[in-house]
């Protein structure tokens, strides 16, 4: 799994130190990214169907 890690997570090494708090930032980053395109998204496409019940 440390290989598919490593091409998802630029400057990503596998069991160091650094690796770690670099994949480590990078996750928390990924996921704040993924919370902003897909929260508007949903709250859109929620809002458009409870206004039509």
């Amino acid at each position: 799994m440390h290989s598919a890690w490593e091409n998802w997570l630029p400057g990503f090494e596998f069991l160091t130190l650094q690796g770690f708090i670099i994949g480590l930032i990078e996750s928390y980053l990924y996921g704040w990214y993924i919370a902003l395109v897909f929260v508007p998204l949903y709250n859109f496409f929620n809002r458009s169907s409870v206004s039509q019940s």
